[in-house]
């Protein structure tokens, strides 16, 4: 009786493994199929694919970008393989799917994932997908990244991805979505990446955004045209480490409560329509790397609260109304690498002391109302690329607002000057070997052109037109094997063009 016990509870235990083993053969040999008919519709190159063989499909599991566990297919990666076609709603059939990606590739049409609930990380960027996405996300929902960007999508914002309550990684930039941003996607709270930016957005940017305390960075701008500033919620998102709000129609101030995000290495808020003075709150973003806020309408100094931005490596505020005495504040940062304020109404000398800033690389105060004498202490400068000291002119009847009309106009005659320095150029500026361009034209610079910048090996431009300089043409620039364009008319100069 005992015998029989056993027999029967080892036949039973066996019939379990030989019908476990047939289900999981049957799964794989049905992922197999899916994969053959997504290959139908893909046009590819000869060598992509080659290894899916469907005349042997027990080696599924080493084809191209196939990865198995427990004899399932968990993982497609055809990342840039340089597909066409379209891709089939079958492969929704790869239940086990953990990890999808379609990226840089070129397929086209429309495309809807849907129940697979293992699904952790979909990525279809880069291609030419139409139509929308509208899709059955609560099939999806352990979904927590989801890359879209840079298709053809033409459709209202998805409301579906709602429904992803795992999400942290949101991409659908760089496509055709149109309409609001939803005040809804400030429940998404798990995010810690959004981007929104280069889509033909309208509206308002909503304050609910604001409620994304976890977001880590943020891009919204580019294409659309958002009515209103930038909301002050945003000073909630406390986790923010790089803002990008460029060139999308934003005006009126700029909110002081962005002084509360102490995490922030960059913010990105150029070619927009903000006003008023920058809220010296900025001041307190140790951590600021990059800041850019060129091309609006921003008025008053830079805050002397700017002096705590130790680690600041960027600068851009040209084409705003600034004004102030203000550039001995900034010489004081030790790892600047660009410091660009052009077309401004700054005033007063540059600082003797910016010459300490020895990983400077791009160095533009053209277009101010600086005056006194160019510091020899730029010469030791020498990790320096481009300097622009100089300006083509103010015409008199006043700036034209087309900034290539502006730049033509330093071949008229009417003309007065912005910078203007006193004495000759420094000839410590032979130092600056790495340097491929300077500007220097109608800075009322009187002297000799310095032989020692026939030193700078690399240069490509050197900009001298519009000054009082005298004396002979050095030599030395003949040196300059790799210069491109050579002005130094209008100036004092005489003798003969060196052989």
């Amino acid at each position: 009786m005992v015998f029989c016990i056993l027999l029967s509870l080892f036949s039973l235990f066996n019939s379990a493994i030989s019908s476990s083993v047939f289900v999981s053969a049957f799964s794989l040999v049905n992922d197999v199929h899916v994969l053959v008919s997504l290959k139908q519709g893909f046009l590819s190159p000869e060598t992509a694919l080659t290894s899916w063989n469907s005349s042997n499909p027990s080696s599924v599991c080493s084809w191209a970008g196939v990865l198995c566990s427990q004899d399932r297919v968990v993982s497609l990666d055809l990342t840039d393989l340089d597909l066409g076609g379209s891709v089939s709603a079958q492969v929704s059939r790869l239940d086990m799917l953990t990890y999808l990606s379609l990226a840089g590739n070129n397929f086209r049409g429309g495309i809807e994932i849907a129940n697979l609930s293992s699904l952790q990380s979909l990525n279809i960027s880069h291609n030419q997908f139409t139509g929308g996405l509208d899709w059955n996300y609560s099939s999806l929902s352990n979904l927590q990244v989801f890359d879209a960007y840079d298709n053809n999508f033409t459709a209202l914002l998805p409301l579906g991805v709602l429904n992803l309550e795992k999400l942290k990684y949101l991409h659908l930039g760089g496509n055709c979505f149109y309409g609001k941003i939803p005040e809804s996607y400030g429940k998404l709270v798990g995010l810690e990446y959004l981007s929104l930016a280069g889509n033909v957005l309208r509206g308002k940017i909503p304050g609910e955004l604001g409620n994304l305390t976890k977001l880590r960075k943020i891009y919204l701008g580019y294409d659309s045209v958002f009515e209103g500033g930038i909301p002050k919620e945003f000073g909630k998102l406390v986790n923010l480490v790089h803002m990008d709000l460029a060139s999308c129609g934003l005006d009126g101030p700029i909110p002081h409560e962005l002084g509360n995000l102490k995490l922030l290495d960059t913010i990105f808020l150029f070619k927009n329509l903000l006003s008023g003075l920058i809220p010296k709150q900025l001041g307190n973003l140790t951590n600021l790397m990059s800041l850019y806020l060129s091309e609006n309408i921003l008025t008053g100094e830079i805050p002397y609260s700017f002096i705590n931005l130790k680690q600041l490596k960027l600068l851009h505020l040209f084409n705003n109304k600034l004004h102030g005495s203000i550039l001995d504040r900034v010489a004081d940062w030790p790892n600047l690498e660009s410091l660009v304020l052009y077309c401004n109404n700054f005033t007063g000398v540059i600082p003797h002391n910016l010459g300490q800033n020895k990983k400077l690389l791009f160095l533009d105060l053209s277009f101010n109302k600086l005056t006194g004498r160019i510091p020899v202490e730029l010469g030791n400068l020498t990790n320096l690329i481009e300097i622009y000291l100089g300006n083509f002119n103010y015409l008199e009847e006043g700036r034209p607002t087309d900034f290539g009309q502006w730049v033509n106009s330093v071949y008229k005659d009417n003309f007065s000057s912005c910078n203007t320095y006193e004495g000759g150029i420094p000839k410590e500026f032979g130092n600056l070997v790495n340097l491929e361009y300077i500007d220097l034209v109608n800075c009322g610079l009187d002297g000799s052109i310095p032989r020692e910048l026939g030193n700078l090996k690399l240069l490509k431009i050197l900009l001298l037109d519009y000054n009082l300089l005298s004396g002979w043409i050095p030599r030395e620039l003949g040196n300059l094997k790799l210069l491109e364009v050579l002005l130094l008319n209008h100036n004092l100069l005489s003798g003969w063009i060196p052989k």
